[in-house]
């Protein structure tokens, strides 16, 4: 029997693994080399609310205080690790003395989904119950933002309906399809994208909550230049 009839060759389980170990390592190694290296915020600059949001505009004028924040210490510490700018303040509209709360996080590189702390997940953690969703498409003078609408409460005291959009990139993307969408073209044009969160919400039962809500974002946008819009809305309105 010769040399060569003793070496037998290997079974195919063995090469259907090797095979899949090799594809794996080929999906990783191209991956990392198709993982964009540029930053979208430096083409259009990166915001910074405290000063792009004007003290009074309108019927609004700024509290002093930094109030309307719903996150424990802990929780806040967990959310600047996710975003670089978190903006909380409250407005006072003054023909009616109501207040309504602004909130706007802005994350660098917001490259995975998870890194998008929407108010779906962040009040119940904090206790909240949401008592109703509803998606929304609000109509402003620089085109349809998709929003979505909470009504939330804690206990029998506290009633807060909130609004909130999500801009990733030059688009306002609602959901985490649309938002992972947004991210691939972004990426395939070789950027990371950047991301704004942005939630206006009352401590109220007024069913006219969320037609005030609607008032302070397009009194808002109005007085913003293109370019601040921009860092709200993006740039290809409907």
């Amino acid at each position: 029997m010769s040399t060569a009839t003793l070496i037998k060759a290997p079974k195919a389980p063995v090469i259907h693994l090797l095979i899949a170990i090799a594809l794996m390592w080929g999906s990783v190694v191209t991956a990392e080399w198709m993982k964009p290296r540029k930053y979208w915020a430096d083409v259009v600059g990166e915001p910074h609310y405290e000063t792009l949001v004007p003290t009074r505009f309108g019927e609004w004028e700024r509290l002093p205080d930094a109030g309307g924040r719903v996150v424990s210490p802990a929780q806040e510490e967990y959310l600047l690790s996710l975003y670089s700018e978190i903006y909380a303040h409250s407005f006072v509209h003054k023909p009616t003395g109501r207040v309504l709360m602004l909130s706007i996080a802005y994350g660098r590189d917001q490259t995975n989904d998870s890194q998008i702390h929407t108010p779906d997940a962040c009040y119940p953690s904090q206790g909240f119950r949401i008592n109703k969703r509803e998606q929304v498409d609000l109509q402003t003078a620089y085109g349809i933002i998709k929003s979505v609408r909470l009504t939330t409460s804690m206990g029998a005291q506290r009633t807060e309906p909130l609004t909130y959009f999500i801009r990733v990139g030059d688009e306002i993307a609602r959901g985490s399809k649309e938002r992972n969408i947004q991210r691939l073209a972004m990426a395939l044009r070789g950027y990371r994208v950047d991301g704004t969160l942005f939630r206006v919400s009352e401590i109220t039962r007024s069913e006219l909550a969320f037609a005030l809500q609607e008032k302070f974002i397009n009194d808002l946008l109005s007085t913003l230049t293109a370019t601040q819009r921009r860092s709200l809305i993006g740039d290809n309105r409907s």
